[in-house]
């Protein structure tokens, strides 16, 4: 398998060409080369059906509707992305586009036919919605999962096939350690991805839920939320000291930066003094503690 599907490393750009957004009104698609445009085809809608390992889930009935009304005046301008199943045909990319193109009332739409197995297929969902910022985080952690699970892929292996930082996979990833219900709230966008991480460093899981509720009523800062949970974790003598700095404190902060892109993982330099404390540096897995020992020796 993987002999087969070593150029997906390179991303979707070698697959499906250089995306492009022309608009929420307009139909955003990844270009196909000129070559592929000779062999495009005009398939009956009612022969293509969606990928169910799709990792997109959700999609917006507004820009739906208004991808609709463009089609209606404009046609499908991009062809779909399919391979063949049988006498049907199974979406890679280009679910939005025949959704809306049903509402449009249309019958057929111009598609290309890829001979791809089912791990590119799933790589190629993948890399073509992260690409286009079309997966809410959760979607995101659940596909990454889905892919290493499926396919035996460590993080290092999959940040590789689809071009995205391993430590940018492991974070993402560390959402799915979220209760369910806190997972909806990001999933939704009322919490965002910044504060779930926040969230994510507490145990507590009343506490996590009590601070995702004042981060939605308040409008807390992501640095909001940090200070909110050091002071319900550490009680009042923690918040008395909310309102500390020591010296040179941004000066730590540029350390937390430089360590974290060293080794690729969260660093918090915590301070109990003016020259001493201590630093904790995060990891997910066995295998993550053992990259960041390779690094640290």
């Amino acid at each position: 398998m993987a002999g087969k599907t070593k150029g997906l490393g390179k991303g979707l750009g070698t697959l499906l060409g250089e995306a492009a957004d022309i608009g929420r009104s307009r139909e955003a698609a990844a270009p196909v080369t000129e070559e592929e445009k000779k062999i495009e085809q005009i398939v009956k809608l009612r022969l293509i059906e969606p990928n169910r390992e799709q990792p997109r889930k959700d999609f917006d009935d507004e820009t739906l509707q208004e991808l609709a009304e463009s089609i209606r005046l404009h046609g499908v301008i991009q062809p779909l992305i399919v391979v063949q199943k049988g006498q049907h045909y199974q979406i890679i990319a280009g679910e939005r586009r025949w959704r809306a193109a049903k509402l449009a009332g249309l019958k057929e739409v111009p598609v290309i036919v890829r001979d791809y197995d089912a791990h590119q297929i799933a790589e190629v969902s993948l890399i073509e919605n992260i690409q286009r910022k079309d997966l809410n985080p959760i979607e995101e952690a659940e596909a990454y999962r889905k892919l290493m699970e499926d396919y035996e892929l460590t993080q290092e292996a999959l940040s590789e096939r689809i071009s995205k930082n391993r430590s940018a996979i492991a974070n993402t990833l560390r959402l799915l350690k979220l209760p369910e219900d806190l997972k909806l709230l990001v999933a939704e966008g009322q919490l965002s991805e910044g504060h779930a991480k926040v969230l994510l460093g507490v145990e507590d899981e009343a506490l996590q839920r009590e601070a995702a509720e004042k981060i939605i009523k308040e409008g807390l800062s992501v640095r909001q939320t940090e200070s909110l949970l050091r002071a319900k974790k550490n009680g009042e003598k923690s918040s008395r000291r909310q309102g500390k700095r020591f010296p040179n404190e941004a000066e730590y902060e540029n350390v937390e930066k430089a360590l974290e892109k060293k080794l690729g993982t969260r660093i918090r330099v915590k301070r109990s003094g003016e020259n001493s404390g201590h630093i904790e540096i995060e990891y997910y897995s066995l295998e993550e503690l053992e990259r960041i020992l390779a690094h640290i020796r």
